[in-house]
């Protein structure tokens, strides 16, 4: 994460709309190679796995068949198959300059999650989906006392569009597989964090309604990635009852 923060540069809180765009650009450029190489690391390495490295470009175009392809921030993709896992990041990267919240752009970054992977599970029903929202630490301690939140009402928004019943459903096609909220720090929160911490909540876990969740609840990157590739390749097992005797 200290990286992937050094890749974006300078972070000003008081930038222009394009500034800030630019900014998380190239963070989530980042984040996308460093979730590429702990897959690079996991059972799916056999696998094509993009990005392969900043310098090669990132958000690769992956075709889903019948002519229509879409740019996923990461992929493991089967020569036979094609894709087979997924990740889309996004980010809540800075406060609103008005109301001083980090979820104002919430609701927008879910309409372009859903409709990432609408698109995805309309031609690839299988394909395992993955979203990650990431916030700062600070996104924990926002807004009055009698509010969640931002990073609360992430975990409670996303987790509303996580968890599909079965792959058929044609109403579940937008929803993700699997979904995450890291938090991260900056370098500048009043707890004296220095830059580069990250770790990841899942969202079918209760957050707390403010303040920093339990260490325990969350996941380092290395984990995280585990826990979306063991869900992504479970298969359950048949298994068989004696018989009453005859």
């Amino acid at each position: 994460m200290l990286a992937a923060l050094e890749h974006a540069g300078p972070r000003s809180i008081d930038g222009s709309q394009d500034e800030k765009r630019h900014w998380s650009e190239r963070l989530a450029n980042a984040c996308a190679v460093a979730i590429a190489d702990e897959l690079r690391d996991s059972p799916l390495s056999n696998k094509k796995i993009l990005p392969a490295s900043l310098v090669g470009g990132t958000e690769p175009l992956t075709p889903l068949g019948a002519g229509t392809s879409k740019r996923i921030d990461v992929t493991v993709a089967d020569p036979v198959l094609g894709l087979e896992l997924g990740f889309s990041l996004k980010g809540l990267n800075f406060r609103d300059g008005r109301s001083g919240n980090f979820d104002k752009n919430l609701t927008g970054r879910l309409y372009e999650l859903g409709d990432e992977v609408r698109m995805v599970h309309e031609h690839l029903p299988h394909a395992f989906m993955a979203a990650v929202f990431f916030l700062p630490l600070d996104s924990t301690h926002d807004k009055t006392d009698r509010a969640q939140s931002s990073f609360a009402h992430t975990v409670i928004k996303l987790r509303e569009r996580t968890g599909r019943l079965d792959a058929a459903l044609a109403a579940h096609a937008p929803r993700c597989d699997s979904a995450w909220v890291g938090l991260y720090t900056v370098g500048d929160e009043a707890q004296g964090f220095p830059p580069g911490f990250v770790r990841f909540f899942n969202v079918g876990s209760a957050p707390p309604r403010r303040g920093r969740p339990r260490v325990e609840m969350t996941l380092s990157l290395t984990d995280m990635v585990a826990a979306v590739v063991g869900a992504a390749t479970f298969t359950s097992n048949v298994e068989y009852s004696d018989p009453e005797a005859e």
